[in-house]
């Protein structure tokens, strides 16, 4: 099997690579102005000093992993960032089949979801670009295998690690910091599987908090406020009541100018100002808010994407994505009797929420999509077993 992981880690490479240099993505670095990787690379340089940017508004995870990189000079820096971001994007593939191991995904089925993952188009795209969502996705894969090992065996010092990735991932992409409490709940509502189930959730729970806290302390030494990791609620909150694509993606530039305009200019007034007013229109409207939240949700589990733009691309994508979600609709039919996959819904009803609420994009579901294909391959596992068991039943008769 370790074997088959390399393999399959480097054909996820190739791929990858090869997107790369179709793209003109490789060498050097190339913005298309679509997301936000240059805000992490111009975090990155003030990191090292080259820019003096004060970081707030963003988590400070990924870009702290690029700036080593750009203290290179010229393309080089940018370059070898690309190919960590690609290997990490490969990385992927085979972690998915460890993931669905651990969920008690047969082996035919786990090597299938991670031949997916592998395929991805969506991980695919992000690994070529410098966004955080595949840092991210890595760190999360992390999160859950040491957890669940935490969790069967009552290991804390796995609990201890476990929280150490949390912490970590929440550094790369906040919206992981609250799942700590939805974690904790799914653990109590497993606890006749687990009698300690308590401790170990604090166990996690502190480990999370103290890898989080050099941060918190930095915020408040430099903004004399409490910010755990950034300044986001309120302006994200505001940015994300809005349906299509096309309003989610001039919302942020309208809500600049509309700041400008009423001479808000500081990050936690700006940040207090959309909160404020998201909170009145809200109490305006309440039916209509919740019904922006269930079109949203369903939204977020929409199969064709709106980026890229071209129409082939997103075919490829839809189809891929139709598949893959059948397959796992399956899955969920013959899901192994393990308590490991309560923490996976759980993980799926949370991104899916707090996605309903705040800014949603397609790309935030990058994430929960190595659980899919641990769904799809159990899928598929049912679907070879029940023809495999066909087969012996037809050659009996």
């Amino acid at each position: 099997m370790r074997k088959s992981l390399w393999r399959l880690w480097g054909a996820a490479f190739l791929i990858r690579v090869l997107a790369a240099l179709a793209g003109g993505r490789l060498i050097g670095y190339a913005g298309d102005g679509l997301y936000d990787d240059g805000v992490f690379l111009k975090i990155a340089q003030s990191f090292i000093g080259r820019d003096p940017m004060v970081v707030v508004t963003h988590p400070p995870g990924y870009s702290l992993l690029l700036a080593p990189f750009l203290l290179l000079p010229g393309a080089a820096g940018y370059t070898l960032a690309r190919l960590m971001m690609l290997a990490l994007g490969a990385a992927v593939a085979p972690l998915t089949v460890v993931l669905a191991e651990s969920l008690g995904v047969a082996d035919e089925g786990a090597l299938v979801a991670g031949a997916l993952a592998a395929a991805s188009p969506l991980l695919v795209y992000f690994s070529t670009r410098f966004m955080s969502e595949i840092p991210f996705t890595v760190f999360v894969i992390l999160f859950f295998l040491v957890w669940l090992g935490a969790w069967r065996r009552t290991d804390f010092k796995r609990a201890a690690l476990a929280g150490v990735l949390g912490g970590a991932a929440s550094l790369v992409r906040t919206v992981f910091m609250p799942f700590g409490g939805a974690l904790a709940l799914t653990a109590l509502i497993k606890s006749r599987k687990q009698p300690r189930w308590f401790a170990l959730s604090l166990t996690c729970g502190l480990a999370w908090a103290a890898t989080i806290a050099p941060w918190t302390i930095r915020n408040w030494a430099r903004f004399h406020r409490f910010v755990p990791i950034s300044v986001q609620g309120g302006w994200n909150f505001y940015e994300g009541m809005v349906v299509s694509e096309e309003d989610a993606a001039q919302r942020p530039f309208e809500m600049t100018r509309e700041a400008q305009a009423h001479n808000v200019t500081g990050v936690f007034e700006a940040n207090d100002y959309f909160a404020a007013k998201a909170k009145s229109e809200i109490a305006q409207d309440p039916a209509g808010f919740a019904w922006l939240c269930a079109r949203k949700a369903f939204k977020f589990w929409r199969v064709l994407p709106y980026y890229p733009r071209a129409l082939s691309a997103r075919l490829v994508i839809g189809l891929f994505t139709l598949l893959t979600f059948a397959l796992a609709v399956i899955g969920l039919f013959g899901l192994p009797a393990r308590e490991g996959w309560a923490f996976v819904i759980a993980w799926t009803i949370f991104m899916t929420v707090m996605h309903a609420l705040f800014a949603s994009a397609l790309r935030y579901r990058l994430p929960l999509e190595p659980f899919i294909f641990a769904a799809a391959g159990c899928g598929v596992a049912g679907l070879l077993g029940a023809r495999v068991k066909s087969n012996a039943s037809s050659r009996r008769s």
